[in-house]
């Protein structure tokens, strides 16, 4: 059986005659060789609010009233509850999504339709520099803008999605 397997990969190896050199590429950002640390549920929701509607979570005070008498006062505080979400959860990443998407739908997002965008490769390249402090590299910009021209669903809120679902972005 031994000497049957080595004429069986002997004859493999000899009739390979085919070689076959691929252009070497970069893909992600190592960012300076750094381990990426998760940032926590805070500093996520933090985050995705400065990047998306320019502001810190807030609070508000809801009122409930029955004609002058007031009924329940409530302090509701975006970032608490976003944050007890976040971390009732094993697995962050479904939920940090839902966040996301939430936030992207929300009337403080201004974003433009997709056929507003006259180059997409620009605004892919405008959302990197925004949201990772980088250029994307030449693999992440073409398979956006192919993305882009071949999908209807992709457009301005499905490049953020990803880009804010990226490790990159989880991390700091």
């Amino acid at each position: 059986m031994g000497k049957t397997l080595i004429l069986i990969g002997a004859l493999a190896l000899s009739a390979c005659t085919t070689t076959y050199e691929f252009e070497e590429i970069d893909v992600g950002d190592e960012s300076a060789g750094r381990d990426p640390v998760p940032r926590t549920s805070s500093q996520f929701v933090g985050a995705v609010f400065a990047d998306l509607l320019g502001r810190q979570p807030a609070q508000h005070d809801v009122t409930l009233t029955r004609g002058t008498v007031v009924v329940v006062r409530l302090l509701l505080d975006e970032q608490e509850i976003l944050v007890a979400a976040l971390d009732a959860t094993g697995d962050q990443a479904p939920v940090r999504d839902l966040v996301v998407a939430g936030l992207l739908r929300s009337p403080g997002v201004d974003l433009p339709a997709k056929a507003e965008v006259a180059d997409a490769g620009e605004y892919v390249s405008g959302q990197f520099r925004r949201l990772l402090g980088r250029e994307p590299n030449a693999y992440e910009r073409a398979a956006f803008v192919e993305a882009w021209r071949t999908d209807d669903a992709v457009g301005p809120r499905a490049v953020i999605r990803a880009i804010l679902a990226s490790r990159e972005y989880q991390s700091r």
